[in-house]
């Protein structure tokens, strides 16, 4: 199987939350993949919706966006990895998940390596670290930043000020941690595919060169750094 993705950043497998998303899924429920790195701006020509991650199946079939590839492989190699859950567990998975995917990835990831400027800065220097330099990669670049930021505004939480960004960002991390607790998974004691959007979202705010007081914050909940330093060294030492 090939999984596409954009650039491997700092020591995550890809900068979009979304591919680690995918390949962590993988992991969790053991197949073997071919990760391929499509830099910009190829991935905007190549990409069936102008995003990664897509894959190509063994079968040659191609899946795009990363709940439905999960859930269309699921379905099609018979993946048992959720079906220990109830319709009630299942309500609190998909909960999680969208906190997760619509809520603190805006607010904990795009503010502050997409929006901030000084964060922009650094974070914009590991997407280009395999292109070379010129005015043109610098004005490409610039256009994506001024598209996400637009997607970033359009949502609730652009609309609020850096304080209450990163106040809100903090509020799902308690959420996350309070969920979390003791258990070994998030949804108790067995793994289900939220942990791989879980690894995903703590991967990119844990591991980064970006300064944040939400970055600090999130290393304040024990719990969840060692939720992620386990899941590290298990299925990526």
């Amino acid at each position: 199987m090939k999984v596409f993705g954009l650039a491997k950043t700092w020591d995550f497998p890809d900068a979009s939350p979304y591919v680690c998303k995918v390949v962590m899924w993988l992991r969790l429920v053991d197949i073997d993949y071919e990760l391929i790195y499509v830099p910009w701006p190829e991935m905007i020509e190549r990409a069936p919706r102008k995003s990664v991650p897509w894959i190509e199946d063994d079968d040659g079939e191609l899946i795009h966006d990363s709940q439905r590839i999960i859930d269309r492989l699921t379905a099609k190699r018979g993946i048992t990895l959720d079906q220990h859950l109830d319709s009630r567990e299942r309500a609190q998975m998909r909960a999680w998940q969208r906190l997760l995917e619509d809520h603190y990835y805006w607010a904990g990831l795009v503010q502050m390596r997409w929006v901030e400027d000084h964060n922009w800065l650094i974070y914009k220097d590991e997407l280009a670290a395999e292109l070379e330099p010129s005015p043109e990669v610098d004005q490409f670049f610039e256009d994506i930043r001024d598209y996400l930021i637009g997607e970033f505004r359009g949502h609730a939480v652009g609309k609020m000020t850096l304080d209450e960004v990163r106040a809100v960002a903090c509020e799902d991390l308690d959420a996350l941690a309070d969920g979390l607790g003791d258990q070994p998974w998030l949804m108790g004691s067995r793994p289900t595919s939220v942990d791989a959007m879980l690894y995903a979202c703590l991967l990119q705010t844990y591991v980064t060169r970006c300064s944040s007081p939400m970055v600090e914050y999130a290393r304040s909940k024990a719990n969840l750094e060692a939720y992620f330093e386990r899941l590290r060294a298990r299925y990526w030492g």
